[in-house]
């Protein structure tokens, strides 16, 4: 059974995370920085997209969370369920089926013009307002992917590419276009792919995105490589750990995983 809830009380911005129980602590903390640096009256409405095991554990996660300006839900598409069950919904390492749950977010949320997603490697460092306030106007804005994804998914040199760990996305468009039947006919024909789901969105969305500012994803493992990066963003509202340099993992990027693990360690205190 799914839960019917009630959007139309809310404004018309969502707040959405997609995570399994393989991510279930992990993904405690960006909500839980959302909720500390979010100070508007009204409850911020976040939709946490799972599979269908996960919907019994909704109290415990929000029980953990602690965060009174925050009105947490966990839901599964139905869409996501029929894809899952058609033997294309592929993972790899840290890429899991359900990282495939954004791709049916005009569907799971007909009454929303406007969503916010964020994934659940991230962490959010300061107040959400720009993000929150950012207007767009074109179908979907994120962060551009300097990782050469572009070239290993298309093998074009010059291929537009965007990380879809941070977007904002206009759901009257995807509903309008019919978007989600194409990132399922796209994976279908070219799967599997590096990032499935990213590459579908990214093929899809060609020539029609735009970029968000650098500082809503800042992709963590570039410290490593770009010394003068922290100094010329020594502030950013999101840090998200991309790819296998997890913050749980052995890995350690400067500044980053010290920030992520506090809060960690907070939440699940040993």
């Amino acid at each position: 059974m799914f839960k019917e809830i009630n959007f139309l009380k809310y404004n018309k911005t969502l707040i959405v995370t997609s995570f399994d129980e393989k991510y279930f602590d992990y993904a405690c903390v960006p909500i839980k920085t959302l909720g500390m640096n979010y100070s508007r009256s009204e409850k911020l409405k976040v939709c946490c997209l799972v599979p269908e095991n996960l919907q019994e554990r909704e109290s415990e996660f929000i029980k953990i969370i602690n965060q009174e300006n925050l009105d947490i839900n966990f839901i599964t598409s139905e869409k996501y369920i029929e894809f899952t069950e058609s033997g294309y919904a592929f993972e790899k390492e840290y890429i899991t089926k359900n990282m495939h749950h954004r791709l049916f977010l005009g569907s799971t949320f007909s009454k929303y013009d406007k969503v916010i997603y964020i994934d659940p490697d991230t962490i959010i460092l300061r107040d959400v307002a720009p993000l929150l306030d950012y207007e767009i106007s074109s179908p979907i804005s994120a962060v551009v992917e300097y990782t050469g994804m572009s070239f290993r998914t298309f093998n074009e040199k010059d291929y537009p590419y965007f990380n879809n760990g941070v977007f904002i996305a206009n759901l009257d468009y995807w509903r309008k276009e019919n978007l989600e039947n194409q990132f399922v006919e796209w994976i279908k024909e070219n799967g599997p792919t590096e990032c499935p789901e990213q590459d579908a969105m990214n093929f899809v969305f060609r020539n029609k995105w735009a970029p968000l500012p650098l500082t809503f994803n800042l992709l963590a493992f570039k410290l490593m490589e770009d010394s003068k990066l922290a100094e010329n963003y020594p502030e950013p509202l999101i840090v998200h750990f991309v790819g296998n340099y997890k913050p749980w993992n052995d890995i350690h990027i400067p500044i980053w995983t010290d920030r992520w693990l506090s809060e960690y360690r907070k939440l699940f205190p040993q």
